[in-house]
C-alpha cells in the first residue's frame, strides 16, 4: 500500500492542467486589479480637470474696484523704458497701466464672487454620477486654492469582495 501512495504522489499526470488553470486565474485576477487601479487613476484626473476649470474661471473674476484704484497701480508697472519722465508719470496714471506693462504683478480677485462662481460649477458637474464636493476655500485677493473631492465606485465588482467606494481628492489646486 505504502508504494502505491509513493507512485501516485511522484506521478506527473495533470500537473500541466493545474499550473495552467491557476496561471490563467492569476491573470484573470490581476487584470481586475489593473483595471480598477487604472480606472481611480483617470477618475482622479478627471477630478483633477474639473477643478482646475472651476478654479480657472473663478480666478478670472476680478475685483474692479481694486484694480481701477490708484493703490494698485504702482509704480512696478511704470514703463522704465520710456525715456520721458512726464509720460511714465501719466501712464502709471492710466488705469491700462498694468495691461499694457505686465511685470509680474497678480491682478485682485473679487474672492465673494469668485466663490459663488466656483460653487455654482461644481454644482452643475458630477464625476461619473457622483458629486463633487469642496472642503477647502482660501482666498487672499490675489490668489486662490481650493480643496475637493468626491467618491467613485470600482469599475469591476465581485460578490465576495467587500470593496468600498474610492474616496478621491488631489492635492491642494491653486489659481
Amino acid at each position: 500500500m505504502e508504494e502505491h501512495l509513493v507512485k501516485w504522489a511522484q506521478n506527473d499526470r495533470g500537473s500541466l492542467s493545474i499550473l495552467s488553470t491557476s496561471l490563467f486565474l492569476l491573470l484573470v485576477l490581476s487584470s481586475f486589479v489593473v483595471m480598477n487601479a487604472s480606472s481611480a487613476f483617470l477618475a482622479k484626473r478627471e477630478l483633477v480637470q474639473i477643478g482646475e476649470l472651476a478654479a480657472s474661471n473663478a480666478a478670472h473674476i476680478l475685483d474692479k474696484n481694486a484694480y481701477y484704484a490708484s493703490t494698485f497701480l504702482n509704480s512696478s508697472s511704470v514703463n522704465s523704458a520710456s525715456p520721458n519722465s512726464a509720460t511714465s508719470s501719466a501712464y502709471a496714471k492710466s488705469p491700462l497701466a498694468g495691461s499694457w506693462n505686465y511685470s509680474g504683478s497678480a491682478l485682485p480677485i473679487d474672492c465673494a464672487s469668485a466663490y459663488a462662481a466656483f460653487s455654482s460649477a461644481l454644482s452643475r458637474v458630477t464625476l461619473r454620477g457622483n458629486p463633487i464636493a469642496f472642503t477647502g476655500w482660501q482666498c487672499d485677493g490675489y490668489a486662490l486654492s481650493v480643496v475637493i473631492s468626491s467618491r467613485v465606485q470600482h469599475l469591476q465588482h465581485f460578490q465576495f469582495s467587500a470593496l468600498n467606494p474610492l474616496y478621491l481628492s488631489p492635492q491642494r489646486l491653486q489659481s
